[in-house]
């Protein structure tokens, strides 16, 4: 993995961060300052925020408090204290063991007025008044007065983080929290720089002044809670639940004379008083999710080995949304298998043991496959950084996370990839098999199904899954693991993102950059969705607009505005053999996304990269867009001949893919109707028409029959270009042609292009001449000899082949079927037709007037106007928030 070069929001972060610390270092002698973590968690901490925790009753950390006392001191602590969860109890234990421990405490506090719930430290009370604060934790205001009465110092924690998405706070919930607190935590080791730059940003801007201001428009006297209203400190602290990086990032506390002071006093006591006091310079170090990462894959370990099935019931009947039952129930079960794989929850405990600081064993290492052995080299090089007390710890440990990834992938994808090649996807996923298929997708609701023992599937055309499976257990899991630990940290992190943009723009400071990231599974391919994307990048690429377009393929050169992965497993699947189905790397892909300030996502393709961006959606809470080129409805009905309640089971996982967009983009109103309609039932709000354009080189040629096609100049030419494959109707070709050679006896059937029905159409159609696909370069020149455009599909959403002849000012005759009839104006500029003998007929018609053929040309011209690039694309950037 190298290092990644910060791209300017990032360095604007990293810079504004040093700066303050560089000022905040110069306020005290260096020798006068205690080093504490004012927000760390060890065992005690055992009852999760989150509601996925609570309903799998999981622990937040299994942390023994004396290993989370040497992880302080390794990491340079010399006063302490543990902040847990609405309770102080590792405190109290570890002071009967003969530490110096601060008493303190991280409650979960309401603020009543805006029913919005805050996480409050507070330091120095005693059992008796933990056991009021507790009490009082429900009303904010009675909690602070109370604290401030007994000279109990209190920290506002990660103020921009802990909020519901759907109850986001109002900005005057800030301004009186400003003028309720006199200490924030500004550096939380758990949140990125940007949260924790915007909190100090904005308590740097509550000045007297408007501290006043606030004070009157709420009608509070700041000196009810705070002991000096003017006065807003700094704190920080590494919010370590596993211990690893717990002191990396804390408190200084400045204590004059203080090495006088500990002959005679307790570290507690003096670093009680510098809090008191507000004598206090917080430290830390830029970061973006890597800590988090790496708690949370530390945490997930723990889960796997500490695991216990909270039994069906509990799922059931506990507080939460269906979709949190799901989520618990899935994961649940996947945590048990888990446990019931040796060689899985084996690596989960070397994995766990490592951050620890113990190395495995030699032993272990000669026991392994051959295979596996740079995953335990690298769970080695973890240990070791632990031991060695490594400054860039965290560094290390990502390398050595993303290190074993990718052997994980490696595996995992060769295993997968022979797998398939021994597979018949030819007759297994054949379109008489796809219902098969579709069927099994409805899982059976009665119970009985699932636990009585049936007989096997005899059926030897079906995939064999547990045997397919075999093998991927480790790898499957194991990277899942390190996947999954990315995911939630983005997710923890990324949580209230459009909290954060709207704070971001009320202080005026530090605002994430707006980009979108356009991914595809199609791009390099000859078919007209990818000829469509290539010309999108181009106007992209010309107007150097704030979008990356991201494609997974080893053929595909990078290119500006153009990101190229390559893929992790590639194979073909029938129908579109052309076409073949690649695996991008989704940790890279999930990496990629942040290292290049993205804050939304397009996609125009319901396949592996419409998967990956419903998960970029997820993890990182930014809005989607879905750009729809193919109707998959009439592609089931057409090609794969499904029956009406196979059909119903494609339209309803299309809503469900759909309606998780927040925007999807159509090419003809009809799409839009059917979208918003009865049957999907999408906002119709949600739901935007746009358009494709010819590229400025689809202009009329001044070329010759002869010249190009080496035909006679006065011979009658019929075209078709585009993707020779079934359902673009072009098995209608050659009815279409002979039928007019009836009354057209001179007329030629050029076609330009390939696909999966070339063969086919060359047996049926020889007569017709053949010109193979060609670079988009020629095809002017080809559209301008032409007379008439054939276009027998009824699949296309737009038809942007017809658009680009109509450019050329060659007449179309198509279908009347969604885009095609939007473009086409009957009898002007073409024809628009029912039947195929319409097409027939028209094109017959139309080949013997030639009187008709300079005024179509015209309108053909005048009509492709109507699309113009810059209007179109102007309005797409607008839709998506990039206007």
């Amino acid at each position: 993995m190298e290092t990644v070069k910060l791209s300017g929001f990032q360095a604007e972060l990293k810079s504004g961060l040093q700066v303050f610390l560089d000022e905040q270092k110069d306020k005290y002698p260096h020798d006068d300052l205690l080093r504490i973590d004012l927000h760390c968690h060890d065992h005690n901490s055992d009852e999760p925020d989150e509601l996925l925790g609570r309903i799998l009753k999981v622990s937040e950390t299994w942390l023994p408090s004396e290993r989370l006392m040497r992880e302080l001191q390794t990491n340079g602590c010399n006063a302490f204290t543990v902040t847990n969860h609405n309770n102080a109890r590792s405190c109290y234990e570890l002071r009967d063991k003969g530490f110096d421990i601060l008493a303190g405490c991280e409650f979960s506090c309401m603020v009543p007025d805006y029913d919005i719930g805050i996480h409050v430290l507070a330091y120095g009370f005693s059992p008796e008044q933990e056991i009021r604060l507790n009490k009082l934790r429900r009303n904010i205001y009675l909690f602070q007065e109370y604290a401030l009465k007994h000279d109990i110092p209190t920290v506002w924690a990660h103020p921009l983080y802990h909020y519901q998405v759907k109850r986001m706070p109002p900005v005057d919930f800030f301004r009186k929290m400003g003028l309720v607190f006199e200490r924030f935590e500004v550096l939380n080791g758990q949140r990125d720089t940007w949260q924790n730059m915007l909190v100090k940003e904005w308590i740097t801007g509550l000045t007297p002044d408007r501290i006043d201001d606030f004070s009157k428009e709420f009608d509070i006297d700041p000196s009810t809670y705070c002991s000096d209203k003017y006065k807003k400190s700094f704190t920080g602290g590494s919010d370590s639940h596993i211990g690893i990086f717990a002191g990396l990032t804390g408190t200084y506390l400045y204590i004059p004379d203080l090495k006088e002071r500990l002959k005679n006093e307790a570290a507690s006591t003096l670093a009680l008083e510098a809090i008191r006091n507000a004598d206090m310079i917080p430290y830390s170090s830029h970061q973006n999710a890597e800590k988090l990462t790496v708690a949370f894959l530390d945490y997930v370990s723990q889960v796997a080995l500490n695991y216990k099935d909270p039994g069906l019931m509990r799922l059931l009947l506990h507080r939460g949304a269906v979709s949190d039952k799901i989520l618990a129930f899935i994961l649940s079960n996947i945590f048990l298998e888990v446990q019931r794989h040796k060689v899985t929850i084996s690596f989960v405990r070397l994995f766990h043991e490592s951050l620890m600081g113990k190395s495995p064993s030699f032993l272990k290492k000669l026991a392994l496959k051959p295979s596996y052995k740079p995953v335990f080299d690298e769970i080695a090089k973890m240990a070791k950084s632990h031991r060695n007390a490594s400054h860039d710890i965290v560094g290390e440990y990502n390398q050595s996370v993303h290190n074993i990834n990718e052997k994980l992938n490696e595996i995992l994808f060769s295993r997968i990839s022979k797998k398939i090649e021994k597979l018949d996807l030819n007759s297994k996923l054949s379109p008489d098999k796809i219902g098969d298929l579709l069927v099994k997708l409805d899982l059976p609701s009665d119970i009985r199904s699932y636990v009585s023992s049936g007989e096997a599937d005899k059926n030897e055309s079906a995939i064999n899954l547990s045997e397919f499976l075999d093998g991927l257990s480790f790898p499957f899991f194991a990277s899942a693991l390190v996947l999954s630990a990315h995911y939630t940290s983005a997710k923890v992190l990324f949580n209230t993102r459009p909290f954060l943009k709207e704070f971001s723009r009320h202080i005026g400071k530090y605002e994430h950059p707006r980009r979108a990231l356009w991914l595809t599974d199609t791009f390099g391919d000859k078919n007209g969705v990818s000829s469509a994307l290539q010309s999108i990048h181009r106007k992209i690429k010309d107007d150097n607009l704030p979008v990356d377009m991201l494609v997974c393929s080893n053929q595909i050169e990078p290119d500006e505005h153009l990101i190229v992965l390559p893929p992790l497993c590639e194979f073909s699947v029938p129908l579109y053999n052309d076409q073949p189905v690649r695996i991008p790397n989704l940790l890279a892909l999930h990496k990629l996304f942040h290292e290049r300030e993205c804050d939304r996502i397009i996609c125009s393709t319901e396949g592996v990269m419409g998967l990956m961006a419903l998960y970029l959606k997820s993890a990182y809470s930014v809005e989607a867009s879905f750009y729809v080129h193919t109707d998959r409805v009439m592609f089931a009905r057409k090609i794969l001949n499904l029956n009406v309640h196979n059909l119903n089971r494609i339209r309803r996982i299309l809503r469900a893919f759909y309606g998780s967009f927040d925007k999807v983009f159509v090419l003809n109103t009809d799409q839009r109707k059917w979208l918003t309609g009865h049957d999907m039932k999408l906002n119709p709000e949600t739901v935007k028409l746009t358009a494709y354009w010819a590229d400025e080189i689809f202009t009329p040629q001044d070329v010759t029959k002869k010249d190009i096609l080496g035909l006679a100049n006065d011979a009658p030419i019929i075209l078709y270009a585009g993707w020779l494959s079934a359902e673009k109707g072009v098995m209608e070709l050659p009815e279409i042609y002979r039928n007019v050679r009836k009354t057209c006896t001179t007329v030629q059937l050029v076609i330009a292009g390939q696909g999966p029905a070339a063969d086919a159409l060359k047996n049926e159609l020889p007569e017709a001449i053949y010109l193979d696909w060609l670079e988009r370069d020629r095809l002017p020149a080809v559209y301008s000899c032409a007379d008439l455009f054939v276009f027998p599909s009824r699949f296309d959403t737009f038809g942007c082949i017809a658009l680009e002849a109509l450019s050329c000012g060659l007449p179309v005759v198509a279908y009347k079927t969604k885009g095609p009839k939007d473009i086409i104006v009957h009898e002007r500029n073409g024809y628009i037709v029912n039947t195929s003998k319409e097409m027939t007929d028209v094109i017959s018609s139309y080949l013997q007037n030639r009187d008709l053929h300079s005024s179509f040309r015209k309108a053909a011209s005048e009509r492709a106007n109507d699309y113009k690039v810059d209007n179109i694309m102007n309005d797409f950037i607008k839709e998506i928030g990039l206007g």
